[in-house]
């Protein structure tokens, strides 16, 4: 594969290094996780911030992804033509200055714009920042995509934890866990700013530029984007609904919310796992994504807490790598337009998100059907990845 300038460029010593600046960008992307699950466990105070009932809580979370929505269309679009190193050192200050609003708002529609401004600076920081990884590690980019989801679940499996400890055990405030976030990202954009690297444009026709949709004219383009939005349905419902189900066959409250952790446990030994699966992004497609099914099958029939959380792991295993291996496939159709590419991508990603939870989750109320229906979900993945795979071969071979 064909190394740009950008991977011939500070290769000195420590941070300037290619592995240096990949490592940077996993971070960021790890800060990201810790914030997106910190926004959870915070929704409810920053409610009662503003004498709102918890229920409505979801309207931060709303928020934020409409910002997410707006930005990725705007950064998506441009990201290959400006150069996404500007894209991803553009989006951090929008970060930093939402958290900063959200800390100090003085008003619920402060708030609210503190969080629509939060998630249009974390939507190019992870889909550009992905993007970049991959134009940083070309011959490698299955297994950086992996390494920097192996640090956003990191972030959104402690995060959560370390919150509850410190506004109930050290009397905390919840403003400061924001400020500490956004002190997090901005001193990795100054390091990511100084440890240099190609800051111009892919060289690319003007034609269609700007339209980042023109990269859906590949068919693998298309078929990654379905699979990750039918991914989402089932990576992002499962974990609630099977502990909704694990209460009401009898399980123990402890086991019910120790069951999260596994999932999201066995998520990072699976992207582990796929860090050394350069070339067999499809294998793990096929036939990790079984373990999904495998595992309401095992949930549907446990009798006991040990044999459920083995059915959790067992899903969280299947989940795994998917999400960045169907990137990397995706961004292989159009490598110069990496950027575009991952925008769209994350499109369908926010898309599945939305959408799910209330297809198959609260519209179908039962939390049986709703793992079933996930297990339906993650077959259809697996069969599209064989069609995947063929389309592949297909084309290369002419």
């Amino acid at each position: 594969m064909h190394v740009n300038s950008l991977d011939r460029q500070g290769e000195g010593r420590g941070l300037r290094t290619r592995t240096g600046r990949s490592l940077l960008l996993c971070f960021l992307i790890g800060w990201l996780g810790i914030y997106a699950s910190t926004l959870s466990a915070l929704a409810d105070r920053l409610a009662a911030q503003f004498a709102i009932p918890a229920e409505s809580a979801g309207m931060f979370l709303s928020a934020h992804a409409a910002g997410m929505f707006v930005s990725v269309l705007v950064s998506g679009a441009v990201a290959d033509s400006l150069g996404k190193r500007r894209i991803v050192l553009f989006a951090t200050p929008l970060v930093i200055v939402g958290l900063v609003i959200c800390a100090f708002a003085p008003s619920l529609p402060v708030l609210l714009a503190g969080q629509f401004l939060t998630g249009m600076g974390f939507s190019p920081c992870e889909a550009i920042g992905s993007a970049l990884l991959t134009d940083e590690n070309p011959d490698q980019a299955t297994r950086w995509m992996n390494i920097s989801q192996i640090f956003f679940c990191l972030g959104a499996v402690g995060a959560p934890l370390a919150v509850l400890w410190y506004l109930t055990e050290a009397n905390g405030i919840y403003r400061h866990v924001l400020l500490f976030i956004a002190a997090l990202v901005g001193v990795t954009a100054l390091l990511i700013a100084l440890a240099g690297g190609n800051m111009a444009a892919s060289r690319q026709s003007k034609g269609g530029q700007l339209n980042l949709f023109t990269v859906l004219r590949d068919k693998r383009v298309v078929l990654c984007g379905i699979m990750v939005f039918l991914y989402l349905g089932y990576e992002s419902v499962g974990p609630v609904y099977f502990k909704q189900f694990f209460l009401s066959r009898g399980a123990t409250a402890i086991a019910a919310d120790a069951s999260i952790s596994v999932f999201w446990g066995a998520m990072i030994v699976m992207r582990f796992v796929g860090a050394w699966m350069d070339g067999k992004e499809t294998v793990s497609l096929r036939w990790f994504t079984l373990m999904v099914p495998l595992g309401v099958a095992v949930g549907l029939l446990a009798s006991s807490d040990v044999l459920r959380l083995v059915a959790m792991a067992l899903y969280g295993a299947g989940c795994g790598s998917a999400w960045p291996m169907l990137f990397v496939l995706a961004s292989r159709a159009f490598p110069e337009r990496s950027g575009a590419t991952f925008a769209v991508m994350m499109l369908f990603t926010t898309a599945g998100n939305t959408l799910f939870p209330l297809l198959i989750g609260n519209w179908v109320a039962n939390p049986q059907i709703t793992m079933i229906l996930c297990g339906a979900l993650a077959v259809l993945v697996s069969l599209l990845g064989g069609v995947l795979e063929r389309t592949q071969k297909t084309l290369t071979a002419t």
